[in-house]
């Protein structure tokens, strides 16, 4: 190596020293925690096997999970995290007594797990079609030597002990039918129907040795794939239609045609809930009865005699329904929501007598931030110390939340797997104690100079008397021991002191309330420093904006806790389940109380709401305003009582149309007579036939820019390019091939920066030969972005970075009207080693710290990366200015140091987002990932400046400077002794 390379390297690892940041294992859990999750569960078996009883469940869930979960404290004894995409897609999830299989994106793949370690047993793969989902059953309810999985092509019977196929069947009209449903004869013949939606459906009746022995065809137009449908008593084909509002039978032996009854006839008043209940979290395959969900609390149970349905129970107001098995007697349990306490009644019934079985029959507390319980799993089995009959309970709610009852009349555990989809969340500060609020009334009040004064004597005594307080408290903790207490009442203490020293600011504002909202319509209030929920609240009509199959909601801070004595308060913005409308819900996010005036489900606004902003305009209570276009083009103020006239020549917004791919921009105008209205002013088409939009990424409101440039090692300034209507556009697209290649089409992808108050495009950048997944983080006066590049078969990082050169045209403001000349823009790409899911930019209060890039990679760690080494300006050959200046010299790949993982050996799986925040300290930035599972921790970027160090020695430094204070204090006596005796000769 040489010289010259010795000097890089020595350099390199210098400026690495300061940027290395890591934990001692005993601060491992002091400053973070993880939570994992497993998503909306769709499919759960009790564990009935010998050896553990009851003991864990298994669930399948939305979230391509399937998972084993210890049924004593509700943790995850293990999970198994399939692909994001359909090839992870759980199709259905078979168990019996020792044998868990799982059936795989059409089934395509085939997995018998080990349940007690989640070991792979065996896998096999079938022919299948991704977009259509498998359907799966074991062929005996006694013996589970061997199970059938019908896929898009074919029905497959496959021994349970080793994976391998008994034989297979070519199915009828396999090319047209994209649903088929499967059930099992009292012959132990197999029952098939196939689905062809809008045409017909396709009966077939297959033998144990897989020979078709009979089939046949039946013309169903009004069948499409929402309809819900399920094979009775292996004999009957019974679908729910709700444009007729009528249940179509169909018997499947010589069957020609379905026989309609209509609700009405049984007696009901159909809704938009009304469908057949499908047995996901029990036995499949083998049903006798039908469970038809007449409401959302309204259930009956049918059954089919002859061709005709007849009611076997009819339950108004239930919400959940099984029928369970026990001994060769069958059970209806039932759950009802209270309406007047928020507790839910089990209630169990023989199935032929109707009789209620006292021993089932319980009542459980149950909130009414849960809404409604939606499916109930029972496990049912008999005492050995007084024969009778027991059971443990599993409930799924509305709000995806997953409830274990074990001992009767209570909840053993919950699991709110709402917090596994998140789609908006914010960090809030907590209030102030009550000492501190006394002084913001001081200072936020108008009084005489006199009267201040007292109210200052007041805060002070205040805060002595409770000093006094706390000593004696201590003092008197010390001196009387405290009484035994169990683990439950240590525990209830704990809590309830954490509550109370979290309800108030910490010194350093390290402590918040993370307020999420949830695909499912719950909004959660979570303690930063512990992850405990402080506060839930769950609105039924809420449901995200659904567009380009992105599923997004809104959060807005409208006020924080610096305004005293006024709430702090934040907005949640969603659209109305049952009319489209726009619904907003606003609530005090410290305490978890609805503002006074907000419904308690939400206000809907009564128009449709394209797009959404923040506004800087308070009213007189320093509330923010919303601003709210609908798609009619007119503007809407929330609340009404933030006025906006005054700032109207600066507003702007703008309106990104996927369909077309045009950018519009509008400002905001008074017609007087109609209003406000948004009027056009420019538009931008990036033709739509060669690329589509995929992101448009602003800067963050709450981000500061502490410095406006660059110092250089000439000792000039390079000023940085910071315009705050600054926009980064993202549009992928494909290249045709060139004529008379062999090469298939190859993908590109391009980077728009436009000003998003008069739609110019400052800059363009087109990489082809890449693709995405694109993780962007703009911030400041750079663009950082990931992409994975087909030419080098690689993953890189790039930057863009801006600056106006070393003269800035305007130091005070910026304005778009006139806007500085073009800027130099400055760029480079890096190699990463790894595939990356989420990245996001630290944020501190003042903006002084160093920027550092947290990374989520996709094997489970969490990166904090310096910006320093994404910068475009580093040398290949350091000159003496660039080593003055600090500018890393440039290695085209961008190292991943273990000491960086901020999440050490806690594996991340599948992150959705990273959420930065500020705390009190300059030098801390507070990182929230949210997905699958969620960890909270804490960055220093530039190290901890402002704070001592917790090894700091105080005794030491106190030492010394009682020795030092006496020390001069007896050089001042002696020199004063010696003057005096000077003075006197």
């Amino acid at each position: 190596m040489s010289a010259q390379w010795k000097e890089i390297m020595l350099v390199i690892n210098f400026l690495f020293i300061p940027t290395v940041w890591c934990l001692y294992e005993d601060q491992m859990g002091l400053f973070d925690w993880k939570q994992d999750f497993v998503g909306k569960v769709e499919y759960l078996h009790w564990d009935q096997s010998p050896a553990a009883m009851g003991k864990r469940l298994f669930v399948g869930t939305e979230k391509n999970v399937v998972a084993s979960i210890n049924a004593y404290n509700g943790s995850l004894a293990w999970r198994r995290v399939f692909e994001e995409s359909v090839r992870g897609r759980v199709d259905r999830l078979l168990y019996q007594t020792n044998i868990l299989i799982s059936v795989l994106a059409g089934g395509r793949f085939v997995r018998s797990w080990q349940m007690g370690t989640s070991l792979l047993l065996w896998e096999t793969s079938l022919l299948a079609d991704d977009s259509i989902r498998a359907s799966a059953v074991f062929t005996s309810r006694e013996k589970a030597d061997s199970f059938l999985v019908v896929t898009a092509h074919a029905l497959y019977n496959i021994k349970t002990n080793d994976g391998k196929k008994i034989w297979e069947t070519n199915l009828p009209k396999s090319d047209t039918a994209n649903r088929w449903f499967i059930g099992v004869n009292e012959d132990d013949t197999y029952a098939l129907v196939g689905v062809t939606p809008e045409t017909d459906v396709v009966m077939a009746t297959v033998n144990q040795e897989g020979t078709v022995i009979s089939q046949n065809s039946v013309p169903a137009p009004w069948i499409n794939d929402d309809t819900s449908c399920q094979i009775v008593k292996g004999s009957y084909f019974v679908c729910y239609v709700p444009s007729k509002q009528a249940l179509q039978v169909l018997r499947l032996s010589g069957g020609k045609n379905f026989i309609s009854t209509s609700l009405r006839d049984l007696g009901f008043e159909a809704t938009s809930e009304t469908s057949i209940e499908i047995p996901s979290t029990g036995v499949t395959g083998f049903e006798t009865e039908i469970i038809l969900r007449v409401s959302r609390n309204h259930m009956s149970v049918l059954t089919i005699e002859g061709n005709s349905l007849k009611i076997v129970k009819n339950m108004p107001q239930v919400s959940a329904v099984q029928i369970v098995e026990n001994e060769d007697t069958s059970y209806i349990i039932t759950l009802q929501k209270s309406l007047k306490e928020p507790s839910v009644s089990i209630t169990g019934y023989e199935l032929k007598s109707g009789q209620e079985s006292a021993e089932l029959s319980q009542k459980i507390p149950f909130a009414n931030s849960h809404g409604l319980p939606l499916k109930v799993n029972v496990m049912m089995f008999t005492r050995r110390r007084d024969s009778k009959i027991g059971c443990k309970v599993a409930i799924l709610s509305e709000d995806d939340a997953l409830q274990v009852i074990q001992k009767p009349g209570r909840v053993s555990w919950r699991r709110e797997e709402a917090l596994a989809d998140i789609l908006a969340i914010e960090m809030v500060d907590l209030p102030v104690s009550e000492n501190q609020a006394k002084f913001e009334d001081e200072f936020g009040s108008h009084d005489d100079v006199f009267v201040m004064f007292i109210k200052r004597l007041k805060a002070q005594l205040s805060q002595l008397q409770s000093f006094v307080i706390k000593m004696v408290e201590r003092l008197q903790g010390l001196r009387h021991p405290a009484p035994t207490l169990s683990d439950e009442d240590i525990d209830q203490e704990e809590e309830e002191v954490e509550e109370e020293e979290d309800l108030i600011r910490d010194e350093f504002n390290l402590h918040k309330v993370i307020v999420a909202v949830t695909k499912a319509g719950k909004i959660f209030g979570i303690r930063s420093q512990t992850g405990k929920i402080v506060w839930q609240h769950y609105l039924p009509d809420l449901s995200p904006f659904d567009k380009y199959n992105r599923q997004t909601m809104l959060l807005f801070v409208q006020r924080t806790t610096a305004h005293f004595p006024n709430p702090p308060q934040c907005a949640i913005l969603g659209k109305n389940k049952r009319t489209g409308n726009a619904l907003i819900f606003t609530i005090n996010p410290a305490l978890g109380v609805t503002i006074a005036g907000t419904p308690p489900n939400g206000l809907d606004l009564g128009y449709k709401v394209v797009q959404a902003s923040l506004l800087n305009e308070v009213d007189e209570h320093f509330l923010k305003g919303i601003i709210l276009m609908d798609t009619q083009g007119k503007i809407h103020v929330y609340p009404e009582s933030v006025q906006i006239s005054s700032s109207l020549p600066s507003l702007y917004l703008h309106l990104t149309d996927l369909d077309t791919n045009i950018i519009t921009g509008y400002r905001i105008v008074n017609t007087n007579d109609k209003g406000l209205k948004a009027d056009e002013v420019w538009n931008i088409n990036l033709q739509k036939s060669q690329q589509t939009i995929t992101q448009v990424v602003c800067k963050r409101a709450i981000e500061h820019v502490h410095s406006q440039g660059r110092v250089l090692g000439d000792r000039s300034v390079l000023y940085k390019y910071l315009n705050p209507n600054l926009m980064a556009v993202v549009a992928e697209g494909e290249e045709p091939p060139s004529p008379g290649t062999h090469k298939g089409p190859s993908k590109f992808f391009s980077i728009y920066l436009v000003d998003g108050v008069t739609g110019h495009i400052v800059f363009h950048v087109n990489h082809k030969r890449c693709h995405g997944p694109i993780n962007t983080v703009h911030s400041e006066n750079w663009v950082v972005y990931s992409y994975f590049s087909e030419k080098h078969r690689r993953h890189e990082i790039a930057v863009l970075e801006m600056f106006e050169g070393k003269e800035q045209s305007n130091s005070t403001a910026f304005s778009s009207l006139s806007p500085p000349p073009q800027p130099l823009v400055l760029r480079q790409s890096y190699i990463f080693s790894s595939p990356l899911s989420a990245m996001a930019t630290t944020v501190t209060e003042k903006g002084l710290t160093n920027k550092n890039i947290i990374i989520s990679l996709k094997f489970g760690g969490l990166l904090s990366l310096p910006k320093a080494l994404l910068d475009p300006r580093r040398p290949a050959m350091p000159s003496q200015e660039s080593m003055e200046e600090g500018v890393i010299p440039y290695i085209p790949e961008i190292p991943i140091h273990t000491e960086a993982i901020i999440n050490y050996n806690r594996t991340l799986s599948r992150v959705d987002g990273i959420y930065t925040g500020p705390a009190g300290l300059e030098s801390t930035s507070l990182i929230l990932t949210y997905g699958l599972d969620m960890f909270y921790t804490r960055v220093m970027p530039s190290k901890m400046f402002d704070v001592l160090k917790e090894d700091f020695d105080y005794v030491l430094i106190g030492s010394i400077l009682f020795i030092m204070i006496l020390v001069s204090i007896l050089t001042q006596k002696l020199a004063a002794k010696r003057a005096l005796s000077r003075a006197w000769k």
